[in-house]
């Protein structure tokens, strides 16, 4: 029965869900609104979850004297603006506000930026037009790249239009490609957890 009733409930719960999507006036308006709570309730759940583990692992690293300074400074912040949003709000111009802006969004733009930098010396080490599809992605992405900044528009008037096509149409496709395999994937998963087949997040 410890694993009959939880497919029982999933099963139950997909039909109930999924329903009022196929079935007009399945539900009343407070029925839609239980689902929705629901959800609401079962982020706030993964949300308290995320803290215990943060807190676990920075407990440890503070007690074992594994980058102990680093997990202080983690915890601190942590507390910091979670003291500054309850005292005086997250509005514009609160000290969270200021906090968020002036020192969060820098260090995520460093962060990012360090990335693009990696990311570009892959590709440079990587791209080798050793084939006719490896010779048409290295001349993309010379293009893509240039179309980002003044130099590829000082050399070509051109590559901006070019890179913007490129990413709009080629990459726009190729990427929705993917997003459609990842959904049919995610349907097939669901039914399999629907009629029962699927049993791995039940430690099978």
């Amino acid at each position: 029965m410890k694993k009959e009733i939880p497919i029982l409930l999933g099963l139950i719960a997909a039909i109930l869900w999924y329903g009022e999507f196929f079935i007009a006036g399945m539900f009343f308006d407070n029925m839609k609104m239980f689902f929705s709570d629901g959800m609401k309730i079962g982020g706030v759940v993964g949300i308290m979850i995320g803290a215990y583990s943060v807190g676990r692992q920075n407990y440890f690293k503070i007690k074992y004297n594994n980058e102990r300074y680093y997990a202080i400074l983690r915890v601190s912040m942590i507390f910091l603006m979670i003291f500054l949003g309850w005292a005086r709000g997250t509005s514009l111009g609160t000290p969270f506000s200021s906090v968020f802006f002036n020192v969060y969004i820098p260090f995520q733009a460093t962060v990012f930026a360090l990335l693009a930098f990696y990311i570009a010396s892959a590709a440079y080490r990587s791209f080798k037009a050793k084939s006719i599809e490896s010779a048409v992605l290295l001349i993309a992405s010379v293009f893509v790249m240039l179309s980002k900044i003044t130099l590829g528009e000082a050399m070509w008037d051109k590559i901006p239009v070019i890179g913007e096509w490129i990413v709009d149409a080629p990459s726009s496709a190729g990427r929705r490609a993917i997003i459609f395999g990842g959904y049919l994937g995610m349907i097939t998963m669901m039914i399999r957890i629907f009629f029962g087949l699927e049993r791995s997040h039940l430690s099978e």
